[in-house]
């Protein structure tokens, strides 16, 4: 969008660019003094590529945009440059799909948490709905192309500024938090008003209330992505995945999912390291890179 903008708005400096860049392409570039585009910065969500046609939209075309992208590469290409073997670069939420791809042999969806919780789910590849577009779905693509539904919520922002709430009202630090545990007998009497803290006798009643708020929106957010779709698995990784009461009410949530707590140190590094496996190490991708915790309903 911002070179679409430069045609309009300033047409001289849109002429004077030979290539435009991805963030990773162009730290590849750094690198190689190549130019290269890859798949899955193109699909994360840049309004660029069709995914019904597999290709660059027709606006893209229309406005000749495309003569200022690189190649498209396959994102396992290694470029040689001197006696370093360089990649071309991932988008980073495809690259952290990476290890459960490879290691996973059930369909699954990965809840990926941070300031935002994005759903993933590879195994939906049904084109986006305008009910779904206006939920703040999107699509992503994996590291071979395929399409990822994703939705997403702004989950982790919210937690921290309800937690900072949370210490100020019963005076207690700002990660008191940390140290609460899931409790059965709070869960089963949460009154839904997590607005109003004085109604609340303790902290760890109140933060209850605060997860089931929280989780009853990422249910409805992970089941965009669910919709018509066999997922056996859901992973959580990021810093959700450590919260006990977080993962046991998603557990309680979904009967017939099993539901893991994923720690994966650096998904995103490994990922990209795993693409690009057999052309920096000759031993066998190892089975222990990551640790799964699974939670069942209480």
């Amino acid at each position: 969008m911002q070179l679409y903008r430069l045609i309009y708005q300033q047409p001289e400096i849109f002429n004077q660019i030979k290539y435009s860049l991805h963030l990773p392409q162009y730290l590849s570039y750094i690198f190689l003094n190549k130019y290269a585009t890859d798949i899955t910065s193109i699909g994360c969500h840049t309004m660029l590529w069709n995914f019904e046609t597999n290709n660059y939209h027709n606006w893209v075309h229309k406005e000749e945009l495309n003569k200022k992208f690189a190649p498209i590469y396959n994102s396992d290409k290694i470029i040689a440059h001197f006696k370093i073997n360089v990649g071309i670069g991932l988008h980073d939420s495809s690259a952290a799909l990476i290890p459960y791809l490879k290691f996973c042999n059930e369909p699954f969806v990965l809840i990926s948490t941070g300031t935002w919780c994005i759903s993933l789910n590879p195994f939906n590849s049904s084109p986006l709905t305008d009910e779904e577009l206006k939920n703040d779905c999107l699509c992503y693509l994996t590291y071979d192309g395929k399409p990822v539904k994703a939705s997403r919520l702004f989950a982790g922002y919210e937690h921290q500024q309800q937690v900072n709430k949370l210490a100020s009202f019963f005076n207690k630090a700002v990660e008191y938090y940390k140290t609460v545990k899931y409790d059965v007998s709070i869960s089963g009497n949460i009154r839904n008003n997590a607005n109003d803290l004085s109604s609340f006798n303790t902290y760890e009643e109140a933060y209850h209330a605060l997860m089931f708020s929280i989780i009853q929106r990422q249910i409805a957010s992970t089941n965009l992505v669910l919709h018509n779709s066999k997922v056996k698995k859901i992973f959580v990784d990021g810093g959700f995945s450590t919260n006990e009461i977080y993962m046991q009410m998603l557990a309680n949530s979904y009967s017939d999912i099993r539901v893991y707590a994923a720690v994966i140190p650096h998904a995103t590094a490994l990922g990209a390291a795993i693409i690009l496996h057999t052309h920096w190490n000759n031993k066998n991708l190892s089975g222990d890179l990551f640790k799964l915790k699974l939670f069942t309903q209480d």
